[in-house]
């Protein structure tokens, strides 16, 4: 019986873990564009990106885009426009990266996430033009409620004019993703939060992604004496035994996915939209692959990320400076790895 298991387990192995092959010229490569870097015009308590101090202000430039091609020698692309938030680079600044994709023949899928704050028919309008395949995703946990740690620098929650967004989303025909942070704010309430994502005509797919913050032990750097309300509120909520007071533990998150799951089924939605972890996680168990990340056999081999600075690295979940690959600016193609 030890001789089978110790013959099956590289199988088993390989299955999960697959390497990205220089010979192999089919699989796609993700590569994230943080656009602004931190930069964004809401200020979540919990935002990640702020915490890595990403360099903000500065915008991913046309020249830069046009050379992930030759980086990557032709191997398919899929992008995502990141952040931050995409949307602060500007109308014209977007277009001219929208135009440059489209001009490639190696990208194969563009994506945008976005908190929604700034959509509008005129954005819709110019995707529309310039690249009527993109794929948008919002970002919004749950109801009003749940969406508690999303809020402007104001301290002032940010939900109506997500909601909002969500509405012409659909009144434009539009589908989207909702990416859902879990935190104590929708714990236990899994089926109302579900229902509630569910109700808007524009979402076809949530994917509830949890916040093991728990390892946060300082408030994201401010610039200035004056700290903003939304800093205050994080700071207030960093200040508190066992970690900050949006994280959660493996075994909530668990508990949440596991009603959602439930909920998603009895409740038919699973008739009209996807729900992740789920359907990745049933893939997997059937022998399926899956497009998640998390599940992918390629997981953060097959991830890249673009900082306007010209850092380019690994997944962007990732901490820096372990995740960085590049040192040198990627605005020439004399390219220095580190490592």
């Amino acid at each position: 019986m030890n001789r089978t298991t110790e013959q099956n387990e590289p199988v088993e192995i390989e299955q999960l873990y697959r390497g990205l092959e220089a010979e192999d010229t089919t699989s796609a490569v993700s590569v994230i564009l943080k656009l602004r870097g931190e930069t964004c015009d809401i200020d979540c308590l919990y935002c990640y990106e702020k915490r890595k101090q990403a360099p903000g202000g500065a915008r991913i430039d046309a020249g830069q885009v046009r050379r992930l091609a030759e980086l990557f020698a032709g191997r398919p692309l899929a992008v995502e426009l990141h952040d931050g938030e995409p949307l602060t680079a500007g109308r014209e600044h977007i277009a001219e990266i929208l135009r440059e994709l489209a001009a490639q023949p190696s990208v194969v899928r563009v994506s945008m996430q976005t908190n929604g704050v700034l959509l509008d028919a005129q954005w819709l309008d110019l995707f529309d033009a310039q690249y009527p395949g993109l794929q948008i995703g919002v970002s919004l946990d749950g109801d009003a409620k749940g969406n508690a740690w999303r809020v402007g620098y104001d301290g002032k929650p940010v939900y109506p004019r997500v909601a909002a967004a969500l509405r012409l989303l659909a009144e434009r025909g539009r589908r989207t993703g909702v990416i859902a942070a879990v935190t104590p704010a929708i714990l236990g309430r899994a089926e109302a939060v579900l229902d509630h994502l569910a109700g808007f005509e524009a979402v076809d797919a949530i994917s509830f992604v949890p916040c093991f913050d728990t390892a946060v032990q300082r408030p994201t750097a401010a610039s200035g004496r004056r700290l903003p309300a939304s800093r205050q509120l994080q700071q207030a909520a960093v200040d508190t035994a066992g970690g900050p007071a949006w994280a959660i533990n493996p075994a909530s998150y668990a508990e949440f996915v596991l009603a959602a799951t439930t909920h998603w089924i009895q409740a038919g939605h699973f008739t009209r939209l996807k729900l992740e972890p789920a359907v990745s996680t049933i893939r997997r168990l059937r022998g399926l692959e899956s497009g998640f990340c998390h599940f992918s056999d390629l997981k953060c081999d097959h991830v890249f990320t673009l900082y306007p600075d010209g850092r380019f690295g690994s997944c962007d979940e990732l901490p820096w400076p372990q995740a960085q690959l590049l040192i040198s600016a990627f605005r020439g193609l004399d390219l220095c790895w580190e490592g």
